[in-house]
């Protein structure tokens, strides 16, 4: 996967690589100048020699001295010392044959200096003619030198302009990389202001901005969870209250109402032998139908009086295969098959728990499912141990997503705990209604077969042990329970 920083290391390598490139460019078209330079500094010199040497020629036709003649005769021999020894320089200015004909100009010129200077007229051509061909040469030295330095200079602003081009092209891939992304994660954070939890979508590719908008994500999942377990700590309360202050109320009312259909009961072989066997069983039927009803009332009453006056639970280490044991040795005159409930569950994991109330945890699960997938059920329960970042389960992600599962309570953090998944091969649960299975009161079965509470203290126990509880229902059916209890210490 890319990342930002890899870009921007590449960026400023091109950038680095293009400095490097114009200052080597530039160091070269100096370089090239100080040669031009110097052969400058050589044409000239040979220039003002040669017009040094003149000048003492005309003194000697003017004044007859022997000491001007001696003095061109010397400043001769250095132009021909500065032939030979800057013909380099003098050859990127005048062909081969133009610097022979110097050179045989020069050796004319010094003879008839020899000769002591008695043909004026040749030797004043001579030296005309050498003077001639060094302006020559230094106007071709003066041209080049501003060639060159008009060459230079096109070519240090074109490379100026590569470099603001490879700059403005660095800066436009590092809006695209950083400041766009940055953007649009900004317009999917204006929502939030609003409460609304919208998952953030990949805005980039790049590895920075995928962790940055994971992490967002997952930050919303939390917050989501936190808001769903704010919103069931609310029903509590309020079933709380309701409990406490309607149970008492009802409780005296459903007995009389169930010891009244009793003695109904025990008084219909005392009516009159006139009335009909059918009336006696239809009236009999009516009077044990609302005794039935009324102990199921008086079952929930006193569920809800447990709820309200229950006591803080009494957590100690306790294996949980022992407590799974237990359960089904209770739950054992219920199942169909011996083969009904298989356990994959490690004897070494130990939680921190209060036995008899987790004891109700997993039989109000197993109950559960018997009921729902009837007598071909299956139940498998397995355990590993698990940490804070194994919750929620990878598998619970992508459920969550489809509307298939529902999930309460987070994990504390730094703890050691156990995952425990209980599943069944039963008809399942409706995407529809998944997120209402721990709601008090609400439940699946026909009227007058459940009381709803169930899977709602099943939550509530695991609440209390400061765990998680999450559940799934895939499309092709069957369920699963996922358990996240802490061991109660520290990693």
């Amino acid at each position: 996967m890319s990342s930002i920083r890899s870009k921007i290391t590449y960026i400023y390598l091109a950038l680095a690589l293009g400095v490097g490139a114009f200052v080597l460019f530039a160091s070269a078209s100096l370089r090239f100048l100080e040669q031009r330079m110097t052969e400058g500094v050589a044409i000239a010199a040979f220039q003002e020699t040669a017009q040094e040497m003149r000048r003492h020629e005309k003194n000697f036709f003017l004044y007859r001295a022997q000491a001007e003649l001696g003095a061109a005769r010397d400043l001769a021999v250095e132009l021909e010392w500065r032939l030979k020894q800057d013909g380099a320089a003098l050859a990127e200015l005048a062909a081969p044959d133009e610097l022979l004909a110097l050179a045989r100009s020069l050796a004319r010129y010094r003879r008839l200096l020899d000769d002591g200077g008695r043909v004026e007229a040749e030797l004043r051509g001579a030296g005309h003619e050498i003077l001639n061909r060094s302006e020559s040469l230094a106007q071709r030295e003066r041209a080049n030198l501003s060639g060159s330095v008009r060459q230079s200079r096109h070519a240090l602003l074109w490379s100026v302009g590569v470099l603001v081009l490879m700059a403005l092209a660095g800066g436009q891939v590092l809006y695209r990389v950083v400041v766009r992304p940055l953007r649009q994660l900004e317009k999917q954070v204006e929502p939030l202001a609003h409460g609304e939890f919208r998952a953030f979508s990949m805005v980039s590719k790049d590895r920075e901005i995928v962790s940055f908008t994971q992490a967002l994500n997952h930050m919303l999942e939390e917050l989501e969870l936190h808001r769903r377990l704010v919103q069931q700590s609310e029903k509590l309360a309020s079933l709380g209250t309701l409990a406490s202050g309607v149970a008492h109320e009802l409780n005296n009312p459903l007995g009389n109402i169930s010891g009244a259909a009793q003695i109904a009961l025990e008084e219909i072989e005392s009516l009159p032998l006139s009335l009909p066997e059918t009336a006696r069983a239809e009236l009999r039927s009516w009077l044990q139908q609302i005794d039935d009803e009324t102990e199921r009332a008086r079952q929930i009453v006193r569920i809800l009086l447990d709820y309200s006056r229950r006591s803080d639970h009494e957590d100690r280490p306790t294996p949980l295969l022992g407590v799974l044991e237990k359960s089904l040795l209770l739950l054992r005159p219920r199942l169909p098959e011996d083969d009904t409930v298989s356990c994959d569950v490690p004897a070494e994991l130990m939680l921190c728990i209060d036995p008899q109330r987790m004891k109700q945890v997993f039989i109000n699960l197993i109950q559960n499912a018997l009921d729902a997938g009837g007598n071909s059920v299956h139940i498998h329960i397995e355990a590993a141990a698990a940490g804070p970042h194994d919750w929620p389960p990878a598998e619970l992600a992508h459920d969550m997503a489809m509307g298939r599962a529902q999930v309460l309570g987070a994990p504390v953090s730094a703890a050691r705990a156990v995952l425990i998944r209980i599943r069944d091969d039963g008809p399942g649960i409706h995407s529809d209604r998944i997120g209402q299975v721990f709601d008090p009161f609400f439940t699946t079965r026909a009227p007058g077969e459940g009381t709803g509470l169930g899977l709602y203290i099943v939550a509530e126990i695991v609440l209390e042990h400061g765990g998680a509880i999450a559940v799934t229902s895939p499309p092709a059916g069957g369920a699963c329970f996922t358990l996240w209890l802490p061991c109660g210490g520290q990693p």
